[in-house]
């Protein structure tokens, strides 16, 4: 039997699902179709039920980011030459997805981590390893150790409330202006 297998479609179908629609309008029998999982496999693998489940999906899809920003970091990419390929991988899944899809965590993080404390915890600890690893490309642009931490929330909300805007949109100019607009920023800021 290929338990494995079964749990990582599990996981994968729950990441399209959730990210796509929400945490609410995903239902288990909607993971267990998706996914080709046979019924009681679901609480074999997440005897914690959907919450557990969610919450290790966010851990799981930001980790993939944060992969990403080690391996720009490992690098030696100062932020604006980090910002191209993370607007690159962003604007791709926003329109392969039909921009049903931007940001990993935003529509779960949105929708429930208010009140869930397992996926709020797991969206919280993403959301600052994101941020540390944008303070530490500030840092390579110049930016001073101090300020760099503001700075990185700064950017990451920018990030954050532009692939919303995308969405709503159906455009991903409103990250291409954003972008612009950080490397104005930073440029400047680390010049002085």
């Amino acid at each position: 039997m290929d338990t494995q297998g079964t749990r990582a479609r599990i996981l994968a179908a729950t990441t399209d699902l959730l990210e796509a629609q929400g945490y609410h309008a995903t239902g288990l029998n909607q993971i267990l179709q998706q996914s080709g999982a046979p019924k009681g496999s679901l609480y074999y693998h997440f005897p914690a039920g959907k919450e557990a489940l969610a919450a290790e999906v966010v851990e799981i899809a930001g980790q993939a980011v944060t992969r990403d920003l080690d391996a720009l970091i490992a690098a030696g990419l100062d932020f604006r030459s980090a910002l191209v390929p993370l607007l690159a991988f962003f604007c791709q899944r926003l329109q392969t997805s039909e921009f049903q899809k931007g940001c990993p965590l935003a529509t779960i993080t949105l929708e429930i981590a208010a009140t869930s404390d397992p996926i709020q915890q797991a969206c919280r600890t993403i959301y600052r390893d994101w941020q540390d690893r944008i303070e530490h490309l500030l840092i390579n642009s110049g930016w001073s150790p101090v300020r760099a931490p503001v700075m990185a929330l700064f950017v990451l909300s920018a990030i954050e409330g532009a692939l919303i805007l995308c969405r709503a949109e159906r455009s991903t100019l409103p990250l291409e202006q954003v972008a612009e607009e950080l490397r104005h920023i930073v440029e400047e800021r680390s010049i002085r």
